[in-house]
């Protein structure tokens, strides 16, 4: 046995640095295999999951004047109880008219006038009867119209933020009787609308 060993020690010596490396590569590739599910995880993905989505901002209509000023005339609606039907006309030169719109009032006091929605002033223009008379257009197609107003702030073609004061309430022929005030009108297709059913309604869902 010994003269074999020593016949064959080199021999010996290869199979035993084989059996070795082959041993040492076999427990290599486990731990490559182990890790590699890691390796192939993106970084990028638990970024992804941090993200916010940003929501898009949805215009509602809102009111033209502060909350502490009262409606002192209502929109004309035949299905209103009879005490505020009579509230909702206008009475001018011996004949009553109803009244297509919302008029605000604060003691006769002046008070500010803001733009209910974005958009573009389409129209100014001083009535003989109306007073001064400002339009905004939204990008919707809903127009909302400011009358009996004073010391406008803005021109035509401007383009108005909403909540912006535009103006200040005046005097007009047709309702001298309500003083300082302002008459608000909301309208989409040339149809008026009552204000009063689509405050802080999405803008872009109003139909006429």
């Amino acid at each position: 046995m010994k003269n074999f060993i020593k016949k064959n020690k080199k021999m010996l010596f290869l199979v035993s640095a084989l059996v070795i490396f082959l041993g040492g590569s076999a427990i290599f590739q486990v731990v490559v295999n182990q890790l590699k599910p890691f390796e192939e995880v993106p970084v990028v993905n638990v970024e992804k999951r941090k993200e916010k989505k940003v929501e898009e901002h949805k215009e509602v209509l809102c009111k033209p004047v502060a909350n502490q000023i009262q409606i002192a005339r209502e929109y004309y609606d035949s299905h209103l109880k009879e005490e505020r039907l009579e509230k909702a006309l206008i009475y001018f030169e011996g004949v009553y008219r109803p009244h297509y719109g919302l008029d605000y009032q604060n003691n006769g006091e002046a008070f500010d006038v803001m733009a209910a929605t974005s958009g573009t002033v389409i129209k100014k223009e001083n009535d003989a009867l109306l007073g001064w008379t400002l339009s905004i257009l939204n990008d919707s197609g809903i127009t909302t119209t400011y009358q009996s107003v004073d010391s406008i702030k803005v021109e035509k073609g401007d383009k108005i933020k909403q909540g912006q004061v535009i103006a200040r309430s005046g005097e007009n022929v047709y309702e001298s009787d309500l003083k300082s005030h302002l008459h608000f009108v909301l309208s989409k297709d040339n149809k008026v609308l009552n204000p009063q059913q689509f405050f802080n309604h999405e803008i872009t869902k109003i139909k006429a």
